[in-house]
C-alpha cells in the first residue's frame, strides 16, 4: 500500500481520524481557551480509530472490512432509506401502497383535525386519462327529445316505460 492511497482510497476515513487525533494533541497548547472542544474532538477521533481497527479485523461484513468507518454510512443510509424516501423524494401522489395525500387524510382524521383541502389539486390534470367536469356560467339549453328509453320491444308483454 502506498502513501497516496491512504488519503484517496478506501482507508481515508481512518487516516483522517488518526491525523485529527494527532493534531488535537498540540492543539491543547495552541488553543488553551478551548480545552473542552479540543478534548471532545480528540475523544471522537480516538473512538473512530477504535471503530476503524475493529472494522479492519472483523470478518462478518466485507464492506466494513474494505471501507473502515465510511462503510457504516452505507448501513446508516440503508436504515433511514424509507424515511428519506417518504419525506424528501416521494411525491404526494406517487407513494405505494398509498400516496402521501391519502395517508395524510387518515392521520388528520385520527387526530380529529380538519381533513379537507380546498382550492385545487396536486394531481396532473393534463395527464392521459384524467377526467374532470367543468362548470359553466351559461349552461347549454336542454335537448328537446326525452332522454328515456322504453325497455322491451313490440313483442314484449310487460315493457318498462319511462315516467314523465
Amino acid at each position: 500500500m502506498d502513501f497516496d492511497s491512504l488519503f484517496k482510497g478506501r482507508f481515508f476515513g481512518i487516516t483522517y481520524a488518526v491525523i485529527f487525533a494527532v493534531l488535537s494533541i498540540p492543539a491543547f497548547r495552541i488553543f488553551p481557551t478551548h480545552p473542552n472542544l479540543i478534548g471532545a474532538i480528540f475523544i471522537v477521533m480516538v473512538s473512530l480509530i477504535v471503530v476503524g481497527i475493529h472494522d479492519i479485523n472483523q470478518t462478518r461484513h466485507a464492506i466494513l472490512r474494505n471501507y473502515p468507518i465510511i462503510g457504516h454510512l452505507r448501513f446508516f443510509f440503508e436504515k433511514i432509506r424509507p424515511e428519506m424516501r417518504q419525506y424528501f423524494f416521494e411525491g404526494d401522489t406517487d407513494g405505494m401502497p398509498f400516496p402521501r395525500e391519502r395517508r395524510a387524510i387518515v392521520y388528520q382524521r385520527a387526530k380529529r383535525e380538519l381533513d379537507k383541502k380546498p382550492f385545487g389539486t396536486q394531481g396532473n390534470v393534463y395527464a392521459e386519462g384524467h377526467e374532470w367536469m367543468l362548470h359553466s356560467i351559461v349552461p347549454a339549453p336542454l335537448a328537446k327529445e326525452l332522454f328515456r328509453l322504453t325497455i322491451g320491444g313490440p313483442d314484449c308483454t310487460n315493457p318498462i316505460m319511462p315516467r314523465s
